[in-house]
């Protein structure tokens, strides 16, 4: 990706950040809890700590691996919690002016370019209590102990939840081992969040996790356990464009960051 390209990137990202600012601003205001899931949790986290959100990750050589930013907010929708205001959903998403694509699709038309949502429930939501959204398997773990995050942007404050990492792993996990086995990117997005978090906040947040961590593990330890295991040969590959030499060295310190956490 060329410097211009990120910087056209960036500039689209400040636009869907902005979005997300007005629609949590509308969701509080009809009492129904939305934590950001997805892809884009990395990005609001490196936006949090500075940085433009474009999610990468460093080879041991300092090769930085990009993933770009993160253009589609996927919302994770408290339906149980809400009740019947849940319901209230499409008209407050229309009041910021977006559009319904289908279901569980939205989109509005902004001077960088369309913003897409989608919206998800936890998979046990009652029927009773669906906006109209994709049942999201793990839901419920990233409902359990979200993290505020907080975002000074050019028209005011993003307030928004993110996942803690237990959450945050538990869905990745699901849709690599279940969902996508076949994709390579839920690898590289679990490989870049625990290189951003650190192994040892990590490790410490599953082992504290009485009820999902010794099953995080276990998983952790099946995608990235050894140099062959899935997870670990998916991170170069989505990466692409590396040398034999930097592939081999980015997988090893892919062993050898889960090792911290499983070893």
């Amino acid at each position: 990706m060329t410097d211009q390209n990120l910087s056209d990137e960036a500039a689209r990202f400040e636009v869907v950040l902005d979005e997300l600012r007005v629609i949590m601003v509308e969701l509080r205001r009809i009492g129904v809890h939305a934590v950001l899931v997805g892809g884009q949790v990395l990005a609001v986290e490196r936006r949090e700590n500075g940085g433009t959100g474009v999610v990468e990750v460093r080879t041991p050589t300092d090769v930085a691996v990009n993933r770009g930013f993160s253009l589609e907010p996927d919302l994770l929708i408290d339906a149980d919690q809400a009740g019947e205001r849940v319901h209230a959903l499409g008209d407050a998403l229309r009041n910021c002016n977006f559009k319904r694509v289908n279901t569980a699709r939205w989109y509005k038309k902004t001077h960088a370019g369309d913003v897409f949502l989608d919206i998800f429930i936890p998979a046990e939501a009652d029927p009773m209590n669906d906006p109209g959204a994709v049942r999201l398997p793990q839901g419920e773990a990233a409902l359990l102990k979200p993290r505020n995050v907080k975002l000074q942007l050019k028209n005011g404050i993003l307030e928004i939840d993110v996942p803690d990492p237990v959450g945050f792993l538990a869905m990745k996990l699901e849709a690599k081992l279940r969902l996508r086995p076949t994709e390579t990117k839920d690898s590289f997005d679990i490989y870049a969040y625990v290189a951003m978090k650190g192994a040892q906040l990590v490790a410490k947040a599953i082992q504290d996790d009485h009820f999902l961590g010794a099953d995080l593990k276990a998983k952790l330890q099946q995608l990235f356990g050894d140099i062959n295991a899935p997870g670990v040969t998916d991170v170069p590959t989505f990466a692409g464009g590396l040398a034999a030499e930097e592939r081999d060295l980015l997988a090893r310190a892919a062993v050898d960051l889960f090792a911290e956490i499983t070893g």
